[in-house]
């Protein structure tokens, strides 16, 4: 049944001569990554606090849930399962690995659905991020990357993520040290996640050409990906909490730039540092480049919440210093 819901979505773009094709291919692309974690950051630097803390926790721990699913069951492709499917495009080359359930659904419905809890009680605004998650979900379909129950498992599963961090984090404010505890708790879950996707079998199954259908290799390294990302946002949550405590630029041009400054510096902590460790590290050995994408991603999201706050604070201390000698 899948498998024909999205051979009729084929037959209807194919009927329409692809005119809706590039429209879903920006909406999918959207959740692809360097959009949605732009989005979260502007947020956390630049709008409201509490409410990048709660996002960057959903895009975290939503990977390693969703990446824990996709290890478990390695559920292949819908155009590997059934070769009448064909792909939209070049959205194969972002649909890698196995295809329950959706990453891209789980990042939209991270991003979007923590958006529609921050601003509940403005309606056009929960319509619209639900809107956007819908449109993400049936995209990955019409597209041909996903089936049906890829799409709505992968919400349902960020949908209960969502929600226990958010009574995680009003448990955590709560009491005393409960942050330590809940970092203690993160890594211990994040170290169980990385044993087990690291240490079980996978099926190798080969295409005509003789390359295996989907590496094991690429969904471990995948999976130390989404573990660094939780980890990242753990000790920077930490160190932000504790030593840090920066607020937003309270004027529109002083967040504005902020985003600007801060976007421009994260992408040469990336460049700069993250990549080539990486690199450097996947010289050394499989294992080692394993490590060497959790670092990667450790970097990258330490700098997001402790880092660039440093350097938020520190300024909005200079331009108080300075107006009070004008």
């Amino acid at each position: 049944m899948d498998i024909q819901y999205l051979l009729w979505l084929q037959e209807f773009r194919n009927a329409t001569g692809g005119v809706f094709d590039a429209f879903f291919e920006v909406i999918s692309e959207l959740m692809h990554g360097t959009f949605a974690y732009l989005l979260a950051a502007a947020i956390y630097w630049c709008i409201d606090k509490n409410t990048g803390v709660l996002l960057a926790m959903n895009v975290g721990f939503g990977s390693v849930v969703n990446q824990t699913f996709k290890n478990t069951f390695c559920i292949y492709r819908p155009w590997i399962r059934d070769a009448s499917i064909v792909p939209v495009g070049d959205s194969m080359e972002s649909a890698t690995g196995y295809s329950f359930p959706s990453g891209h659904t789980q990042l939209a419905t991270a991003e979007f659905g923590t958006i529609a809890i921050w601003q509940r009680r403005r309606k056009w605004v929960v319509g619209l991020c639900t809107v956007m998650i819908a449109a993400v979900m049936f995209s990955r379909n019409y597209l041909g990357v996903h089936t049906p129950q890829d799409v709505l498992v992968s919400c349902a599963l960020c949908c209960v993520v969502i929600y226990g961090n958010y009574h995680l984090k009003r448990w955590i404010e709560a009491g005393r040290n409960r942050d330590l505890m809940t970092l203690g708790a993160g890594l211990i879950v994040c170290a169980a996640f990385l044993a087990f996707v690291t240490c079980k079998s996978y099926p190798i199954d080969y295409a005509p050409d003789g390359s295996i259908l989907v590496d094991p290799e690429m969904m471990i390294t995948d999976c130390y990906v989404a573990a660094g990302c939780a980890i990242g946002f753990l000790i920077g949550w930490i160190l932000e909490r504790r030593f840090v405590q920066f607020e937003p630029m309270p004027k529109v041009w002083q967040k504005i730039l902020s985003f600007i400054v801060g976007a421009a510096l994260l992408a040469a902590v990336i460049k700069g540092i993250c990549e080539p460790l990486y690199y450097f590290m996947l010289g050394l050995g499989t294992m080692a480049g394993y490590w060497g994408k959790l670092l990667y991603s450790v970097i990258a999201f330490v700098f997001i919440v402790t880092g660039y706050p440093c350097i938020i604070k520190l300024a909005d201390k200079f331009m108080n210093h300075s107006e009070r000698y004008r």
